[in-house]
């Protein structure tokens, strides 16, 4: 089941790229994958509506809710950077008057997190693949997702058949 919702978040992302101007090459080259499954993506054959509905009421929900949820649908943790990436336009952000120096952040799954010579942390953002482990660990909420501008997706339930 999990695959079939990330082919559904892959379709939103699919679509909202082919409005801004992209080719269906490039959108099959963006998420890595056949562009026969991008063309049914783009013509609303696949997946189904469900599937698309379900996909849709994720990415509606808060960022901090459907991040990790997306973040958990495939292991190839570049591609679902570029899904949040395109839905989302985020960032993760450090306050460092809030921080407390637990160190919990440190247990980055993905070494994007580092102590500083300041005695407070650097976020690595080519490392770091927008899970939101550190945002969940910090209990002071001294790391959180930033919006870099207005989300990206329109949603496309009423394209599909």
């Amino acid at each position: 089941m999990p695959e079939h919702i990330l082919s559904g978040i892959k379709a939103i992302v699919a679509l909202n790229l082919r409005k801004e101007g992209k080719l269906q090459r490039e959108i099959a080259d963006y998420l890595d994958m056949d562009r026969s499954i991008v063309s049914h993506y783009l013509h609303g054959r696949y997946p189904s509506r469900k599937v698309i509905e379900v996909s849709e009421k994720i990415v509606k929900l808060p960022m901090e809710l459907s991040i990790p949820i997306i973040s958990s649908l495939s292991d190839n943790k570049q591609l679902t950077k570029k899904l949040i990436n395109s839905l989302y336009n985020i960032a993760i952000i450090y306050k460092s008057n809030a921080c407390i120096g637990c160190g919990k952040c440190l247990e980055c799954p993905y070494d994007a997190v580092s102590t500083n010579d300041n005695i407070g942390i650097s976020i690595d953002h080519e490392a770091c693949v927008l899970c939101g482990y550190c945002i969940d660990e910090c209990p002071v909420s001294a790391i959180r997702f930033k919006s870099t501008g207005e989300p990206k997706f329109e949603l496309i339930s009423q394209d599909f058949e």
